[in-house]
């Protein structure tokens, strides 16, 4: 095959023809990228992404031979690289677990329909270029108790509103295994995922934290230990009852659910009592969210540049002035867990 240069090479591992074909035609009408290999399962995809060295895999998650968790595993020891898994909504369980053993994102496999094929595409030009991270080190959990400081006689609730994207899944991950069963404030999440991901990714997190991770439904109340996270099939805010409100995706919706939304509304709210994270990704969803917290006199928390995967989002919120603290992801429960008490 050959191999032209300054394009992004990437390596498709799936065992279903079918799939394969389709990625190859849809990767060969873009200028930028070129298909450097394909492999039928997880022990090919090993043996190509050495030989091969591509900028991105595109990576199965059930194979013959050895699956995509097993090959993800192997290549991160081996011969880190960006590895994107591209799967279907029946193994995005297991997809989430592919996080946790090295993969940068998990993404629904692309279908037919052009804006979908265009947000496929620009995702993996912006994983290519990334540097891999192996690990997230995190920090032992963060007792509540521990954090011994002078309370305020004003004991008006809190809530935490957390903005993430792209690759924002494995800090999720790095943030909610630090809070300890006794975190005192509510945390909602919009994260941008496929749709019929949301489940797969709260179980993935219940199974990593002492807090207890669900999707949002309808009229549910942001409870102190609980962890909503809102379904990509709605935009949300939360009502002055500091109950979810899901509500339909405008056409046009390029990223949803609504970061922006969802902070803006957590800002109106709790006022000085809000709390906003934004974490990792593309566009500048959140950013207006992050400035209403941050007009209301709540406190905003930013991820770091070289704890981001794409810096894109919270270097906004940085650059504006709107972040009263940033931070590594290892470091934002911490954050939290100390501006919780104040």
């Amino acid at each position: 095959m050959n191999v032209r240069k300054n394009y992004v090479r990437v390596l498709i591992v799936d065992d279903c023809p079918v799939v394969r074909e389709f990625m190859i035609g849809l990767l060969a009408e873009e200028s930028g990228i070129q298909v450097v290999g394909e492999a039928t399962n997880g022990e090919e995809g090993v043996k190509l992404a050495f030989l091969l060295r591509p900028d991105l895999i595109i990576m199965d998650i059930e194979m013959p031979v050895m699956n995509g968790l097993e090959a993800i595993e192997a290549i991160m020891q081996n011969n880190p690289t960006p590895i994107m898994v591209v799967t279907s909504y029946g193994d995005a369980s297991l997809a989430y677990e592919a996080v946790s053993r090295g993969a940068l994102e998990v993404v629904e496999k692309p279908s037919i329909d052009s804006a979908h094929c265009q947000q496929f595409i620009h995702k993996i030009k912006l994983l290519a270029g990334v540097k891999v991270i192996k690990h997230i080190t995190g920090n032992k959990q963060v007792r509540q108790n521990d954090i011994i400081m002078e309370q305020r006689t004003n004991r008006r609730s809190k809530a935490v509103a957390i903005a993430s994207s792209l690759g924002g899944s494995r800090v999720l991950e790095t943030i909610l295994s630090q809070l300890s069963a006794d975190f005192p404030v509510p945390i909602v999440v919009a994260q941008h995922i496929s749709e019929g991901f949301a489940e797969a990714l709260a179980d993935w997190l219940n199974h990593k934290t002492p807090l207890d991770v669900r999707v949002a439904s309808q009229a549910e109340p942001l409870t102190p230990g609980r962890v909503l996270i809102i379904p990509p099939e709605y935009n949300a805010q939360v009502g002055v009852n500091g109950n979810i409100e899901l509500l339909p995706c405008l056409p046009g919706n390029i990223y949803h659910p609504s970061c922006d939304m969802l902070l803006s509304s957590v800002a109106q709210v709790y006022r000085d009592r809000a709390i906003g994270v934004i974490l990792t990704g593309m566009g500048q969803d959140g950013v207006k969210g992050m400035q209403a917290i941050k007009t209301g006199g709540g406190a905003t928390i930013a991820q770091n540049e070289q704890t981001s995967l794409i810096y894109n989002m919270p270097r906004l919120v940085i650059e504006g002035g709107l972040a009263d603290y940033v931070v590594a992801a290892s470091d934002i429960a911490t954050t939290l867990a100390r501006v919780a008490v104040l």
